[in-house]
């Protein structure tokens, strides 16, 4: 049973201070580029594709979230210019989503300061802490977050 409560006081902790860099970081993004951390995280994505862009199913299910919730972030980011839509030519219900120019430098700007940001916020740490987290996280047992049970059958 103590090793149950301990484990609820490290998620506790791990949840508030992940909150707290969120909450943080989508105030910096709103503050510096008028732009959510919601809207940076589609950026990113289609960073990540390339010239190539995402059929909107593989953006949605890279962000975790619905197809109505990806309609709503992109939607601005198409009118300000910084993503394209674009169907595909043998199927037009198929969406393609794309950096345009303009969103690859506003990009490239967004992830620059993200990247100072946390390295700002972890800068109180060592090379050797940063990597002992990172091993103790690895560790976690995510069989039951990814879908499977991670329980044996009695």
């Amino acid at each position: 049973m103590s090793d149950n409560r301990d484990a609820l006081r490290t998620w506790l902790e791990l949840l508030r201070t992940t909150n707290a860099i969120k909450k943080f970081t989508d105030t910096e993004f709103r503050r510096s580029f008028g732009l959510s951390i919601s809207r940076f995280d589609v950026l990113s994505a289609l960073d990540r594709a390339g010239p190539t862009g995402l059929r909107a199913g593989a953006l949605t299910q890279q962000l975790m979230v619905t197809d109505g919730n990806t309609t709503q972030v992109t939607a601005p980011l198409i009118r300000d210019g910084l993503v394209k839509r674009k169907t595909m030519r043998d199927d037009a219900r198929v969406a393609i989503f794309s950096l345009t120019k303009k969103g690859e430098r506003v990009f490239a700007k967004m992830a620059a300061d993200h990247k100072d940001w946390i390295g700002d916020i972890f800068a109180g740490l060592t090379k050797t802490e940063k990597a002992t987290i990172q091993k103790l996280l690895g560790k976690l047992n995510l069989s039951q977050v990814n879908g499977k049970s991670g329980r044996t059958a009695a």
